[in-house]
C-alpha cells in the first residue's frame, strides 16, 4: 500500500543514528577533539612529536576532507570555544 516502510516500527527497531541525530557542529566538535586526542595519545604513549602537519593530517581524515578545509574547520571550532587561530 501508500505507507511508508518505517510505518509502524517503534524506537527500538530504529537504528540508533536516526534516534540521536547530531547537528554538524557537534559532529565538527567531536571530530576536532578526536584528531586532538589523537595527537595528544601518540605524543604520550608513542613518543610521537607534536606538529601543526601531524593535527592538520588527524583532523583531515576525522572530517574527511581536505588538510586545507579541515584546517579552517578546526579555526571555526577554535573561535567557538575562545582558543586563538593556528595559523
Amino acid at each position: 500500500m501508500g505507507a511508508s516502510p518505517d510505518h509502524g516500527r517503534d524506537e527500538a527497531e530504529m537504528h540508533p543514528e536516526a534516534l540521536h541525530a547530531r547537528k554538524p557542529d557537534e559532529f565538527e566538535r567531536d571530530c576536532v577533539a578526536a584528531a586532538a586526542l589523537t595527537v595528544v595519545r601518540r605524543a604520550c604513549v608513542e613518543g610521537v612529536p607534536v606538529s601543526r602537519e601531524l593535527f592538520a593530517q588527524e583532523v583531515s581524515v576525522a572530517l574527511e576532507t581536505p588538510v586545507p578545509d579541515a584546517m579552517a574547520r578546526v579555526d571555526a571550532v577554535a573561535q567557538r570555544l575562545g582558543v586563538s587561530s593556528l595559523d
